[in-house]
């Protein structure tokens, strides 16, 4: 139980940080999406099923602050998720920090062309949508930059503050 409640705390603290300060902030800072960095960090680092729940309570919370038609970005997510775990799962099997970065990369590009793909279905079945906002330099250039860039320092943070990522099987010997 407690463990669902630092999750829920946790998604809730990141869903404010997103939506109330990084985007305010002046660009190119205010492109970094740190909710997909995060998702993508849970999902190859951590866990395939964690990084599911936590693409659904952060896609749920996303949900409500934008303008977006409802369901857009949590669908967009799970699709990261799922396309992120079925590369690491058969291409890169190892969790480094190059794996990390690539990933990263791709599920950054992948989330924006998700988002545009999921918003042309909704216009071409005739759901009442109004034009959003799409810069293809700032998500397709510095969202996928500034999200590799905070994937690295998660990334050392959570190798130097666990044992989870170190070799120990390899030791130096002189």
């Amino acid at each position: 139980m407690t463990k669902i409640l630092i999750n829920l705390v946790t998604i809730i603290v990141l869903g404010i940080i997103q939506v109330s300060f990084l985007s305010t902030w002046l660009f190119p800072v205010n492109s970094l999406n740190l909710i997909l960095s995060l998702v993508i960090f849970v999902t190859v680092v951590i866990d395939y099923n964690k990084g599911l729940w936590w693409a659904f309570g952060l896609g749920i919370f996303l949900e409500l602050y934008s303008s977006l038609p409802f369901g857009l970005l949590m669908m967009s997510l799970f699709f990261v998720v799922i396309f992120i775990n079925f590369l690491f799962s058969n291409i890169f099997t190892n969790r480094s920090l190059y794996t990390l970065l690539i990933l990263g990369l791709i599920g950054s590009v992948c989330y924006n062309l998700a988002v545009s793909f999921f918003y042309l279905l909704f216009i071409v079945f005739n759901y009442n949508v109004e034009m959003f906002k799409f810069d293809l330099w700032l998500q397709f250039v510095w969202q996928p930059i500034l999200n590799a860039l905070i994937l690295t320092v998660v990334f050392f943070t959570y190798y130097i503050s666990t044992s989870r990522l170190k070799n120990i099987f390899l030791t130096h010997s002189n």
